[in-house]
Order: structure tokens, then C-alpha cells, then sequence
């Protein structure tokens, strides 16, 4: 290694219960989030039980856990990644996050500053290194033309699409 950077040889995961280490693992050096649904496995497991209650960092927060966590009827309590950032000012007045958009369960829509309905465009499929297909709901702008808002509302200064000709997705 040409830089001086070592790489962890393994992950260490260990689950707390009242200031007890109740189970530990170690592996291959992965992330976080592709470890917490073996290491749960593997505790209950040998524990003979399972925790109802799971508290984790923000390193462990993956659709796929919140998923596991759900069907295995389990309370997840995961940091969400963005949650330092989200307490401040500039991401509470961004007019163009999901997050300060007005949402509607029945119609399944986001109403934007300017008063028009985003919809389901369309379902997008990927998969991750896990195998897992992530599935994320694409909701598009009924019209953005003319819309005031649009500068403030649509990022991504790299898209080739003028700002005036481009309609707002989520």
C-alpha cells in the first residue's frame, strides 16, 4: 500500500443489554449496515431469544435492515444517516426535499411550495452488494412550468438540462 493507510483486517460487532456485551462478532472488514442482520441471526441463535428493542448508530440504517427488523417483529430505533443535518436551517427551509413537501397518504403525493401534486412516476429496482433489490417510489411534478419556485426547488447544477426546461422528481 503505496499511501501508508492500513485496512482493517476484520469488523468487531458487539450488542449491548443495560451496559452488559451480551453477544460479539467478528468477520470481514464490511460496513456497518451489511452486518447488523447476521449478527442478529447469530444471537438469537445462541441466546435462545431475540430482542424486541433495536438501538443502533447511523452506520447500521439500510432499507434492508428496517425490512428485516419489520418481519422478524422487531422495533427498530436506527439513527437515520441524515440526522445531524436535518436539524439545521438551511435543510428545514430547502424547499426541494422530500422531507418539507406536504404528503398525502391517500392520493400517495407531495404537494410542492407551489402548490402542484407530485405523483408515482414510475417503481426504480437496483440491487445492492447484499443481493437485496431496493425499491424506490419516483414521484414527478404535475408541472413546473413557470413555477417561481424552480431554482430553489430543482438541484443537480451538472445536468445538462437547462433548469427552465426540467421538471422536479423525488
Amino acid at each position: 500500500m503505496g499511501n501508508g493507510q492500513l485496512k482493517p483486517a476484520y469488523n468487531l460487532q458487539h450488542g449491548v443489554d443495560s451496559e452488559y456485551i451480551t453477544w460479539l462478532t467478528i468477520g470481514p472488514p464490511l460496513t456497518d449496515a451489511t452486518t447488523l442482520i447476521p449478527f442478529l441471526k447469530d444471537a438469537e441463535e445462541h441466546l435462545k431469544f431475540k430482542y424486541k428493542n433495536i438501538t443502533a448508530d447511523a452506520g447500521y440504517e439500510s432499507e434492508e435492515n428496517y425490512l428485516f427488523l419489520e418481519s422478524n417483529g422487531q422495533f427498530s430505533d436506527i439513527k437515520p444517516a441524515n440526522y445531524e443535518i436535518s436539524k439545521t436551517r438551511k435543510y428545514k427551509n430547502d424547499i426541494g426535499k422530500i422531507e418539507n413537501m406536504e404528503y398525502d397518504a391517500q392520493t400517495d403525493s407531495y404537494t410542492c411550495r407551489n402548490g402542484k401534486k407530485l405523483t408515482v412516476d414510475h417503481i426504480r429496482h437496483s440491487k445492492i452488494k447484499t443481493d437485496h433489490v431496493s425499491e424506490k417510489t419516483i414521484y414527478k411534478c404535475e408541472d413546473c412550468n413557470g413555477c417561481p419556485y424552480k431554482s430553489g426547488c430543482i438541484k443537480g447544477n451538472n445536468c445538462k438540462t437547462p433548469v427552465e426546461e426540467r421538471t422536479k422528481t423525488l
